[in-house]
């Protein structure tokens, strides 16, 4: 133990960051010099503080040892950053209105994973009894409805525009992110469903 080394830290930086840290009291002075040749550098208990969030803000290390405040995004960053968030948000709401409840001759229908396979298991149960077969289906309302093999159908047809709107307007949204150069335009995209 090299009590003469207590609240200090060897720390190897890279790109600002730390690539590896160790406590410097638990080395002897030389292999604490070896660690230095191959690039550490002895940060005290105040600099590892900021480094580790422990001080108000983020900070960087530079390959001298400097400990500094994180320079504020630029423009660039900001603009690359924010693209990718943006069409993640637009994909996140694209699949999720691929789910809501659709309407079809008046009355909503559950669509999410578990009304899909009733659906599914409706249709070929009414196909199987015949063209004229009906069942009572309860919609996403809770109203008890009669229906055909047809009608889901149709349901599952409503579905597969609604999709194919969302789809559209997704990749026209997504192109508009893209060719954005700045961030106020990127956040003012929107998923417009026609």
């Amino acid at each position: 133990m090299n009590n003469e080394r207590q609240n200090q830290y060897l720390i190897l930086p890279e790109n600002g960051n730390r690539k590896d840290t160790k406590l410097a009291v638990e080395y002897g002075e030389e292999q604490i010099a070896e660690y230095v040749a191959n690039g550490y550098v002895i940060v005290n208990q105040a600099d590892f503080n900021k480094l580790i969030g422990n001080a108000g803000g983020e900070y960087l290390i530079a390959d001298d040892g400097s400990v500094y405040p994180k320079p504020a995004p630029t423009d660039a960053e900001l603009l690359e950053a924010s693209k990718p968030a943006k069409i993640a948000e637009l994909k996140v709401e694209r699949d999720s209105r691929e789910v809501e409840p659709i309407e079809y001759d008046g009355n909503l229908y559950d669509y999410d994973s578990k009304a899909r396979d009733r659906i599914a298991a409706a249709i070929i149960a009414l196909d199987v009894l015949g063209p004229k077969a009906s069942i009572v289906w309860t919609t996403a309302d809770n109203q008890d409805i009669q229906v055909t093999a047809d009608d889901l159908r149709m349901v599952i047809a409503s579905v597969a525009q609604r999709s194919n709107a969302l789809h559209v307007a997704y990749r026209a949204a997504k192109d508009k992110v893209e060719a954005a150069s700045d961030v106020a335009t990127i956040k003012a995209v929107t998923l417009d469903v026609r």
